[in-house]
């Protein structure tokens, strides 16, 4: 098992890119973030970001990428403040320039199927997802109920930090793992996991961007690397986790649903993200997210994306477990193989993720979903 060390990223810096890098891989910028009430986000937000525009200046870069992330910093806190003030469209519409200031580059607009948010590995080309939904009815959900929420329930579509209220949208993660800390950490018999297999050509925002990332500068010139540093200002701002309980109003979702909404009016298909309930983002391979639009249609329950993804039934956690499955199997998982280390858990206690259980019930998920090959895009819609 490979392990991770707060110092293993300063260490990568130093080496690879010279020791001005090591305080963008300061603790200040690796997410997800947590302060304790509502109203300690903002002021912490802004604080944040000066650090990282000051880090970003004192790293090396030319004075066009200090401008950006200046400029990027500055129209996120500008935002919030419109948006605190009552100016809410004023507030979308300059999270959205920034968006669209983004959306031509394959780094921040890139296809689910290439290398830059699902990068392939394993031996396999399936872009494979998971859909889980948290239940305590001990029971087989078929394939259509593994979709989205239909239209005719659209009530029950809560505003989350990625979701729109109102807006059905289709939510899906890269490992089963990644499916049971958004979904809470239910007990294992409430858990109920489907397979999925996406097309892979639909177009997402991409969100899933770290810090600890920056080693692969060396590839890069500094203006293919300016728009992973808007990004990154973007992620910060996306990436807080709020202790006080009971709230009606959650100011660490404003910017992320109004890029929900940017992508929305620029015809983009959904945002990848890495989940907000892993202790950092180093342990965030495991746990890459999309939240992809659904698109409402008049007269039908599921939307055309649906069309696009091949569903299996749901297999019960705890069932798994009785059946008494044999640990090996050689099933080609695409998290597996990429460059990427994917351990899961904390620095002091962490686990490659093939190691773990919840990888040996990706593999069995896909190993007895037999008929896959052979069914058409848009199986679950009937």
């Amino acid at each position: 098992m490979m392990l991770l060390t707060t110092s293993v990223c300063v260490r990568e810096m130093k080496a690879q890119m010279g020791y001005g890098f090591e305080r963008l891989c300061e603790n200040d910028f690796r997410a997800p973030f947590s302060v304790d009430k509502d109203d300690e986000y903002y002021p912490d937000l802004r604080r944040r970001l000066t650090r990282f525009v000051k880090a970003v200046e004192g790293s090396g870069f030319g004075k066009d990428t200090v401008k950006a992330a200046k400029k990027y910093a500055d129209k996120v806190c500008e935002s919030l403040r419109d948006y605190y003030r009552g100016n809410v469209a004023t507030s979308h519409q300059r999270v959205e320039n920034l968006v669209r200031g983004l959306v031509s580059n394959d780094m921040a607009l890139s296809p689910v199927g290439g290398d830059v948010v699902f990068p392939a590995g394993g031996g396999t080309s399936e872009i494979q997802l998971f859909r889980a939904r948290a239940e305590p009815e001990a029971r087989t959900y078929a394939p259509n109920e593994m979709l989205h929420l239909p239209f005719c329930l659209r009530q029950k579509a809560k505003g989350y930090r990625f979701s729109i209220p109102g807006v059905t949208s289709l939510y899906l993660s890269n490992t089963s793992y990644g499916c049971w800390i958004e979904l809470g950490r239910p007990p294992e018999h409430d858990f109920n996991v489907s397979p999925v297999i996406l097309e892979g050509t639909q177009r997402v925002f991409n969100l899933a961007v770290m810090t600890r990332d920056l080693r692969i500068l060396r590839s890069l010139n500094e203006e293919r690397l300016r728009p992973w540093i808007k990004l990154l200002v973007l992620m910060i701002a996306t990436s807080y986790r709020v202790g006080e309980a009971n709230r009606s109003f959650k100011s660490e979702y404003i910017v992320s649903q109004s890029i929900m909404i940017a992508c929305k009016k620029l015809g983009h298909d959904g945002v990848a993200y890495f989940s907000k309930r892993v202790s950092d983002e180093a342990f965030a391979r495991a746990a890459i997210n999309l939240a992809l639009f659904a698109d409402w249609r008049a007269g039908r329950d599921y939307g055309p994306i649906c069309e696009h993804l091949k569903v299996d039934e749901s297999t019960n956690y705890q069932m798994y477990h009785q059946l008494h499955l044999s640990p090996e199997s050689e099933y080609a998982l695409r998290v597996d193989g990429t460059q990427y280390i994917t351990n899961v858990g904390k620095y002091r206690r962490q686990f490659d993720y093939r190691d773990t259980e919840f990888h040996r019930f990706d593999q069995f998920l896909f190993e007895t979903w037999d008929d896959k090959d052979a069914l058409p895009w848009g199986n679950a819609l009937g």
